[in-house]
Order: structure tokens, then sequence, then C-alpha cells
């Protein structure tokens, strides 16, 4: 595991496979380019897992992100995976409609 970005309150964490990402912190206006850009690294055709379990803060630029990288994997043969979300993280997924739309694997609390 690599951290690829340290943006404010947020800390991005790539595997070694480039295929694994966790986010550790609060995705914002101010932290949601970084993790944009630790999306975008990944090749299209793959599937990415993105952990949020320790995603304390999520507002609608990080959504616009999590949406932006499903649209480009789901693109390229590919998809994103959203794994283990905080409450935090599964509230604002419910309340916009997004759980329907989106591959989410829950994890266990802790």
């Amino acid at each position: 595991m690599v951290v690829v970005a340290q943006a404010d309150n947020l800390q991005i964490i790539v595997a070694d496979d480039g295929r694994a990402l966790a986010a550790d912190g609060q995705i914002d206006s101010h932290t949601s380019n970084a993790l944009d850009e630790a999306l975008a690294d990944v090749a299209a055709e793959a599937e990415v897992s993105l952990d949020l379990a320790k995603v304390s803060f999520i507002d609608s630029s990080g959504l616009r992100v999590i949406v932006r990288s499903h649209k480009r994997q789901r693109g390229g043969g590919g998809r994103l995976v959203i794994v283990s979300p905080s409450e935090t993280v599964v509230r604002l997924l419910e309340i916009t409609g997004l759980t329907d739309q989106l591959q989410i694997r829950p994890g266990t609390a802790g």
C-alpha cells in the first residue's frame, strides 16, 4: 500500500496493484480533486475497489467524483466497487438514490 495523496483532511492509499484504493478523512470540494486523480489513474477496463470505511464526511463534489469514476470504469468495460462505506457515506448514497446505481460491498463495522 502506498499513500498517493494527502490533501487537507484526506489521505488516499493505493494498493500495490493499483486497483484497490482507500480514502481516510473528508471528501469535499477541497479534497475531491485528489481522489479524482487517483481514480483516473486506474485503467478503465479494470475492476477498482474504493474503500470508504474511514470517510467521516462527503459532499456533492465527492459524489461527483464517484459517479464520474463509475461511468468511466463502466464505459471501459471495468467497474467501480464501493467497499465498506461508512455510515456517513451510506446515508448520502441513500438520500441521493445512488445505492441503486453503484455496486456497494458492505463491510464490517469497526
